[in-house]
């Protein structure tokens, strides 16, 4: 915010100042007059004004959205996806859950009471402490959101994914993808319930992606 706000004003005190010389050139030419003093002393100003505005990050150089946006989306995306309910057995696990989160991750992360009385606010810190550790900080937005969704169902998974896919989020997912695939068939009695629900996953992450980076090119 402080970028835009600065551009904002240079090129605003920019144009009032060329604006203010062109009207006091028209006086002096109206009335015959010419102060050179002061049309060096404007010109100058004018220049800094341009040098500096030059130096000035243009709209397409700004910041992606902020890392504080980035988690916001992200954990938007994992609570709809995982809803709010108490699970008894949360997948091949074993454990019971809720938001998506298993009582033995709550308790690394620092609950240390039962997962079924975890309360939103709990849930967003740990999984802000999640967010961090999982390295989607760094990431730019659309792929922060999916590496943080995977890193979710399974941080080993995540960590490869995103070395592997050389950080391309089209190979990222289409590699999660497969791996859900390779799961089921290999343990069917234990995958294979949940395969539906895994792609259907990545397919909302994929609607998700597309819809980012519309939102990037609009507003470019």
């Amino acid at each position: 915010m402080t970028d835009y706000t600065n551009m904002l004003d240079t090129i605003l005190t920019s144009h009032l100042l060329q604006k203010k010389r062109a009207n006091i050139l028209r006086m002096n030419a109206v009335n015959g007059v010419v102060d050179m003093r002061f049309n060096n002393l404007l010109n100058q100003s004018l220049e800094k004004l341009q040098a500096g505005n030059n130096k000035t990050m243009s709209l397409k150089q700004l910041p992606a959205p902020s890392t504080v946006d980035s988690f916001n989306e992200a954990l938007k995306f994992v609570l709809k996806q995982e809803g709010v309910k108490f699970v008894h057995r949360d997948g091949g696990s074993g454990e019971s859950s809720k938001y998506g989160i298993l009582q033995s991750t709550a308790r690394e992360y620092g609950y240390n009471g039962n997962i079924k009385n975890i309360t939103l606010d709990d849930v967003k810190i740990i999984y802000r402490k999640i967010w961090e550790k999982s390295g989607a900080s760094s990431l730019p937005p659309a792929l922060s959101v999916v590496h943080f969704d995977t890193y979710v169902n399974s941080p080993a998974m995540a960590r490869k994914l995103l070395s592997r896919s050389n950080k391309d989020i089209n190979t990222y997912l289409k590699m999660r993808e497969q791996r859900y695939v390779g799961l089921a068939e290999r343990k069917p009695e234990v995958y294979a319930r949940y395969l539906k629900g895994w792609k259907n996953r990545v397919e909302s992450l994929r609607v998700m992606v597309a819809g980012l980076e519309r939102s990037s090119v609009q507003t470019a």
